[in-house]
């Protein structure tokens, strides 16, 4: 047999081997992509109006409606917002069953309802498993809330990060004693730990360790300096604890986190809605759009995917006291950045019900991961071997997937 390669046998393996190199090629690119995308929540606490933020009826709200840079109109509330809209995407009918804070919350950040006998992780906790942490930072970092939800089934150290102090979270990571001294402590707790390990076998005492282990690798992480807004210029965002905050969420996205929520909350407008919302919205604005702005002038917005929600709406008709209450019929969520299409509208409603496009809280979900190239319908098993999914049904928007 002859070993003589013919021409069409050497362009065929040419060709293959330039198409084997170009799919690596794709294929490492997509994962370098896939490396850079970060998420930011701006957690709404309480559960603003929809009616008068993102979902303006001018029979139900005393706020004038504004026209934006995308297909949306707004509150007035939003003046700076409103030159973002391009940017930023609304899903206005969002709805659920739950109208209650802790449980929608848990709803909102997990994509189940709350149940006795599991618990499930973070959306963050969940991002930073699937597509690994980028620093030495945590992966899921949350300042100024409680999500009311942990790692979940995932390993304890992928659990939310929480800095209390919405107004300087940079507190948190201050060590109290000199360099020298903590590395001292940390050698001896080392030594402590070993001997307790040694004597007990426990799952929970090899992720209290991991837990220690990362908290010492921020403490001593140059890139802590995230959290130092010393060389910032925090008037932009508004000049606020939220704006700083969310300044902060920058920088540590910048720095390598995976998943950043900032909250703002006392959206809970039983009584006194316009004086609340107008004064919320006046802080909402100005560092929800220098937000924006800013990731888009440093080219991270492409990756950052931005969400800003609460756990439900509110009522669209006035109660006794001029307040608005607890409303799961439907209301809004912004999504911005992170590949997703800008300057739409999702859904229609008439103040009161959907009229157009329904989305459930598993169908945001599934948007979510997928722009993370995540497979919602993936499934994991829970510390007791049970099979469960990241989001349990729902299809990601199409609309939204640019």
């Amino acid at each position: 047999m002859s070993h003589d390669c013919s021409r069409r046998d050497f362009v065929r393996l040419t060709l293959g081997s330039g198409m084997g190199l170009f799919g690596s090629a794709l294929g490492l690119r997509a994962q370098e992509a896939r490396s850079r995308k970060a998420c930011i929540l701006l957690w709404l606490a309480g559960g603003p109006s929809q009616v008068d933020t993102f979902d303006p009826k001018p029979d139900l709200t005393p706020f004038a409606e504004i026209a934006t840079a995308g297909e949306a109109r707004i509150s007035e509330g939003f003046p700076r917002l409103a030159k973002q809209m391009k940017r930023v995407s609304l899903v206005r009918t969002l709805h659920s069953n739950d109208p209650n804070h802790a449980t929608a919350t848990y709803l909102l950040h997990t994509a189940y309802r709350k149940a006795a006998d599991v618990e499930h992780p973070h959306a963050g906790s969940v991002i930073a498993n699937e597509l690994g942490e980028r620093s030495d930072l945590p992966g899921c970092i949350v300042i100024g809330g409680d999500p009311k939800c942990g790692a979940g089934w995932l390993p304890g150290e992928r659990g939310p990060v929480v800095f209390d102090k919405l107004e300087d979270p940079a507190e948190d990571v201050k060590l109290a004693v000199s360099k020298e001294r903590f590395a001292r402590r940390w050698e001896l707790l080392g030594a402590l730990e070993r001997k307790f390990a040694a004597e007990r076998e426990d799952r929970r005492v090899e992720e209290r360790r991991r837990a220690y282990d990362r908290a010492y690798r921020v403490l001593t992480s140059e890139r802590v300096k995230a959290f130092d807004l010393s060389k910032e210029d925090p008037s932009r965002y508004g000049n606020t604890p939220f704006g700083r905050a969310c300044l902060t969420a920058r920088r540590l996205v910048e720095a390598g986190t995976r998943f950043v929520e900032v909250a703002l909350g006392d959206w809970d407008s039983h009584s006194e809605n316009e004086a609340t919302h107008k004064r919320l919205m006046g802080v909402l604005d100005p560092a929800y759009a220098a937000l924006l702005q800013d990731l888009a002038d440093r080219k991270l917005l492409d990756d950052t995917l931005v969400v800003c929600m609460g756990e439900f709406g509110r009522t669209p008709r006035l109660n006794g006291a001029s307040g608005r209450d607890h409303f799961t019929k439907c209301w809004s969520a912004a999504l911005g950045g992170g590949g997703l299409a800008g300057g739409r509208v999702v859904g229609e409603t008439d103040g009161m019900e959907p009229v157009k496009r329904a989305v459930s809280v598993q169908d945001l979900f599934a948007t979510i991961y997928k722009s993370f190239d995540i497979n919602p319908a993936k499934e994991q098993k829970t510390g007791g071997g049970r099979p469960l999914k990241l989001v349990d049904g729902g299809v990601p928007v199409a609309e939204l997937l640019a």
